[in-house]
């Protein structure tokens, strides 16, 4: 049976790697996200937002883990635009008196002259403090939540793209498995006969042509047979090649379970390589080894 390249890609299988960006304004504030995405094992997401929406991160996480589930991510926020309806100013009158006092008795004792005025007292730390308004802070939540749904539709486009292509290029591999695997199939009667026909001159050689009688040759070659048979193991490969593409159709996040299924694949492969004794089957084996091992490649880029 042969793979039909593109025919399981339902757009859905997603690579690791990707960036998007989006921006949204209301009134004169504009939030800009930056979202870029690489390889990794789990998720990871580092973010730089604003100090003035620190209470938001937990709500930027939760963004981005419910878009994205595997893979290191960065988020960078900005904001433009003017903070006079954010802020509210507040005078600490019990650090002012004190410092008038402090500054008075100061005055006294040395013998200064002039006055003591507001510039004066402004220069002191702490007496008027910058307050941000809560519930003013909390209404912008909709322009950054909007600035990162926009940021994640365009990486999920990108990485989208790059899942199927990623994918296609599997299903190749996965194609030339298949061929190779059923090329096998027939050369297993074949490892039988030649065994048959090493041990009859083995015991011809053995005996000085006497051989040996037929029902105990035949014997010998039926072990000889259940040790090198392969049938099962070409059947759990074909199945787990089936089962791989069909993971392909479910779409990402998919790529813990190919790494697993990864591991199954190669079991079987040497598994038919180590039963085998003929140079025809080492071949080929050495064929699909090497077509796993750049599908492991590209795995580690899916989600």
């Amino acid at each position: 049976m042969q793979v039909d390249p593109g025919s399981h890609v339902n757009g859905s299988v997603k690579s690791m790697t990707g960036f998007g960006r989006g921006r949204h304004s209301a009134g004169d504030v504009e939030v800009t996200s930056e979202i870029r995405s690489v390889n990794h094992r789990f998720l990871d997401i580092s973010l730089r937002i604003p100090k003035m929406y620190a209470g938001f991160e937990p709500r930027v996480r939760r963004l981005i883990s419910e878009k994205i589930h595997r893979g290191k991510v960065d988020v960078l926020v900005t904001r433009v635009g003017g903070k006079s309806g954010l802020m509210d100013v507040t005078l600490d009158t019990g650090l002012a008196t004190s410092y008038y006092a402090c500054l008075s008795r100061m005055r006294e004792s040395l013998g200064l002259e002039g006055t003591i005025t507001v510039s004066d007292m402004l220069t002191l730390k702490e007496i008027v403090i910058p307050v941000e308004k809560e519930d003013a802070v909390e209404e912008e939540w909709p322009i950054i939540e909007t600035s990162l749904n926009n940021a994640l539709d365009a990486i999920d486009r990108m990485r989208s793209a790059e899942g199927a292509a990623l994918w296609r290029n599997i299903e190749e591999m996965l194609a030339v498995i298949r061929q190779t695997a059923g090329e096998i199939a027939p050369l297993v009667g074949q490892v039988t006969v030649a065994a048959k026909e090493r041990l009859e001159r083995r015991v011809r050689d053995l005996t000085g042509g006497t051989g040996l009688d037929e029902d105990r040759l035949l014997q010998e070659v039926a072990l000889i047979a259940d040790r090198s048979d392969i049938t099962e193991e070409l059947i759990r490969l074909e199945s787990h090649i089936g089962q791989f593409l069909s993971f392909g159709e479910q779409g990402s996040p998919l790529g813990r379970k190919l790494d697993f299924l990864l591991q199954e694949l190669n079991r079987e492969v040497n598994t038919v390589g180590s039963k085998s004794a003929s140079t025809d089957i080492a071949g080929k084996v050495v064929t699909i080894k090497a077509e796993l091992e750049k599908i492991r490649e590209q795995t580690q880029n899916i989600e």
